[in-house]
């Protein structure tokens, strides 16, 4: 195992999160020393070859950064398993608690309150970063407004599998997990099996290959912008009725232009909505609700 590392300024680091949840999953992490004012690119790869290969496809392309901020270094292989450790901490919303797995005997969880152990490894979604941060918040807000009974739930593109997992834990009757990438299928079934969930249904599948046949209560995509738009009569076909549709991985700059794309196509269809939008930093999520 290769260990690649690259000093980066604190300026650069910020533009660069951003771009990279564009490339999740990915082998990379954002190491910052605030007290001297430094930051590391990080990154773990089999060979120079692929580091090398991936650097260029990111951070040449988008930063015009050079090979030569590179160093490399041979590890070993539990040294890129544990590295993302000290970046996941516990959280919560209200009274529901994402804990890693490796914190369950110190982190205390409140009677009566809910939790769900995680172990993302490489696979997108910590909650962490504000995007899952405000899917998360929209699923938990459902749960505070009505039975979730008999209703049913999708997540497109899962990643570890918190929003699916979390969706079951609150009470979703049928939880759906889909995601394009063979380790993000592999890392959320993983997670149902800490927490003993057998009830979610993962699948490794592409937008374009799903079957919009089988409606749903609730459909949650949270991939890029461009994505949204180009799948956006799939991701409409999901919906049942009455049926609500919460998107995310948008950057709030992008916001309106997602959300008037939206608008337009439901309008098309006859329908009548409601929309929401919530902005966190620099992310949106946007919110319809037919009825």
């Amino acid at each position: 195992m290769i260990k690649v590392t690259g000093q980066i300024s604190i300026e650069t680091a910020s533009k660069i999160e951003d771009v990279l949840y564009e490339y999740a999953p990915h082998n990379w992490i954002i190491s910052t020393d605030l007290l001297q004012g430094k930051c590391d690119l990080i990154g773990f790869f089999k060979s120079k070859k692929f580091a090398i290969s991936s650097f260029k496809e990111i951070f040449d392309i988008n930063f015009n950064l050079s090979l030569d901020i590179l160093s490399f270094a041979n590890v070993q292989n539990e040294d890129w398993k544990n590295s993302y450790k000290k970046h996941f901490k516990p959280w919560n919303i209200g009274n529901f608690h994402w804990v890693p797995y490796w914190e369950k005997n110190r982190y205390r969880v409140p009677e009566e309150n809910k939790s769900l152990l995680l172990d993302p490894g490489m696979a997108f979604g910590t909650g962490n970063h504000e995007t899952t941060k405000l899917c998360l918040n929209a699923i938990i807000k459902c749960q505070q407004r009505k039975s979730l009974v008999s209703q049913s739930f999708i997540d497109l593109g899962c990643g570890s599998g918190i929003i699916a997992l979390t969706a079951c834990l609150i009470g979703f009757d049928e939880v759906r997990g889909i995601d394009n990438d063979a380790d993000a299928i592999k890392v959320s079934k993983q997670n149902a099996k800490l927490n003993g969930i057998n009830k979610v249904n993962f699948q490794m599948k592409s937008l374009e290959e799903l079957s919009s046949s089988k409606k749903f209560n609730y459909t949650v995509a949270n991939i890029q912008s461009d994505i949204l738009q180009k799948n956006s009569s799939t991701l409409l076909n999901f919906m049942s009725k009455n049926g609500t549709l919460i998107l995310s991985g948008i950057l709030s700059s992008e916001k309106e232009v997602v959300k008037s794309h939206f608008e337009n196509k439901i309008k098309k269809l006859g329908l009548k909505f409601k929309v929401r939008t919530q902005i966190m930093n620099e992310w949106a999520l946007i919110e319809f609700k037919i009825s």
